[in-house]
């Protein structure tokens, strides 16, 4: 009985009575405990109700938020102690954990519940593998390929990818473990792996690499273009030799050869070329070459091209181009230019002895060694002439006339250029003189013509007394009209004139009497 009442007086304190026996609640309990656990560890978690009596009997159990009819560690605090649950850490129990706390042996209490302790649960990475789709990764250009990373096991996992053992670069869509490839290329073809890893106390990194995989990314042939030559049999004849030839293309690959609408011949190769045998005739047109090819079920068909063979004939022309530094010719180019000619090929003769790819002071360039590139000095003084052949045929050739370099004529002055200078400077210097010559006597004149006050555009009239109590000033400023001025002159001169004969009739008048 005594013991009976003690329990009451200990749950009066914890709880607040708001009507019978059953509506009475345990304090909210709090739980603690680690945040990050290795798979398969033990780990402690710790409950309590803050304050609770000794007297109260407490039950606690863990469970996981997803799955709380399942209990994962329990504890019965009898004396009021902190529950001690041990875990045996298994993946499942990733997540947020709660705390259950309830009366022992007594239903009439409501249970409470702590709030929510989030934990991680660190299971090390390990059986990695790559999964496709399309499952054969022989695909071709311009396809999507998706290449997935799976791991038997782990947890917290991130994933890198690399390509022939090099990081992946940026026009790769990544999610997580998926690769993506929207539109392959030949240069996504490659051997790749997929490394994972995960951390635990960012102290120990766990990392898998899988198995490498061979992405071969088969490429459609590209538009093929015809390249023409000529040759010569035993017997007198001539043959073209037609290659057709694509840039890329994954074999097995099919050409073929037409002219007009008609097919010639078909070859199918592992090649990116196929070569063509087509007997011709000079100076006949024998028709408008085409070239299909195909693989895969695609198909290009490259430009035609006329096949007409004529050969070298006509003049031999050489033109000259010069190179300027500092006013003196330093370097002369030479183009050599036969007539007429399909195929022409071209010599360069220097003081009659040959000249071939590059020397001290001449390069011959472009693929029909048509130009001859020359650095003007003394070695490269001389005669110089080139002759045209049919390059599938060199027995016979035409010359063109012999053209002299010399440095010394190069960059020598004309008599007419010197005559042309020397005149300009003459004419220039008289015209200066004269000039000059004039300006001065253009001065002198102004000078004396007029006051160095009226020079400087600013006249000023006498002043004109006529009464005592009365002055006027006139001044004339700059701009004034020189007319004017003169009339004034004029006029003041008149006056004086006047006043000098009035006053000699005055004076003679008593005289006279």
């Amino acid at each position: 009985m005594t013991s009976m009442h003690l329990i009451l007086i200990g749950l009066s304190v914890l709880h607040a009575r708001t009507g019978g026996m059953n509506e009475h609640r345990l304090d909210k309990p709090v739980l603690n405990g680690p945040s990050i656990a290795l798979k398969d560890s033990i780990e402690y978690f710790y409950c309590e109700i803050p304050g609770q009596p000794d007297t109260v009997r407490v039950h606690y159990e863990l469970y996981a938020e997803t799955n709380p009819d399942k209990i994962i560690s329990y504890h019965t605090s009898l004396t009021g102690e902190r529950a001690n649950l041990l875990l045996f850490v298994r993946e499942h129990h990733d997540g947020r954990l709660i705390c259950k706390a309830s009366a022992h042996n007594n239903t009439d209490i409501q249970s409470s519940y702590s709030d929510a302790w989030d934990l991680r649960v660190i299971t090390p990475v390990e059986g990695l593998g790559i999964v496709s789709d399309p499952s054969d990764l022989n695909v071709w250009e311009g396809q999507s390929l998706t290449l997935q990373c799976r791991n038997a096991r782990g947890t917290y996992v991130s994933y890198d990818w690399f390509l022939n053992e090099m990081p992946v670069q940026m026009w790769y869509d990544r999610n997580n473990d998926t690769l993506i490839i929207h539109r392959l290329s030949a240069q996504h073809t490659g051997d790749y792996t997929c490394v994972a890893s995960n951390q635990f106390n960012d102290t120990i990194t766990y990392n898998s690499s899988s198995e490498a995989v061979t992405v071969n990314v088969k490429e459609y042939l590209s538009k093929p273009e015809i390249l023409l030559d000529i040759v010569k049999i035993e017997d007198g004849n001539y043959k073209a030799t037609i290659t057709c030839r694509a840039d890329k293309g994954t074999p097995q690959n099919t050409f073929t050869l037409l002219n007009h609408t008609d097919i010639i011949t078909t070859v199918t190769t592992h090649n990116t070329s196929a070569v063509f045998s087509v007997p011709i005739q000079m100076n006949i047109d024998m028709g408008r070459m085409k070239c299909n090819a195909s693989n895969e079920g695609n198909w290009v068909m490259s430009e035609p091209t006329r096949l007409f063979v004529e050969p070298v004939g006509g003049a031999v022309t050489l033109t000259p181009f010069t190179h300027k530094k500092d006013f003196q010719v330093v370097g002369v180019g030479l183009l050599c230019k036969v007539e007429r000619g399909t195929f022409p090929v071209y010599r360069w003769f220097h003081n009659g002895s040959r000249l071939t790819g590059r020397g001290v002071f001449y390069a011959v360039a472009y693929s029909d060694e048509s130009f001859l590139s020359l650095s003007v000095g003394r070695n490269s003084d001389g005669f110089y002439h080139c002759d045209a052949a049919d390059r599938f045929d060199n027995s016979s050739s035409i010359s063109s006339a012999k053209m002299i370099i010399s440095k010394e004529e190069l960059n020598r002055v004309s008599p007419l250029v010197a005559v042309v200078v020397f005149t300009c400077f003459a004419v220039l210097i008289v015209a200066v003189t004269t000039c000059c010559v004039y300006g001065v006597v253009l001065r002198r004149r102004y000078s004396s013509k007029y006051p160095l006050t009226e020079q400087h555009g600013i006249n000023i009239i006498p002043v004109k007394e006529e009464d005592d109590e009365e002055d006027e000033d006139y001044l004339m400023l700059e701009g004034y009209d020189e007319d004017v001025t003169r009339a004034d002159r004029m006029s003041d001169s008149n006056e004086d004139e006047d006043e000098s004969v009035d006053e000699t009739l005055q004076y003679e008048g008593p005289a006279s009497e």
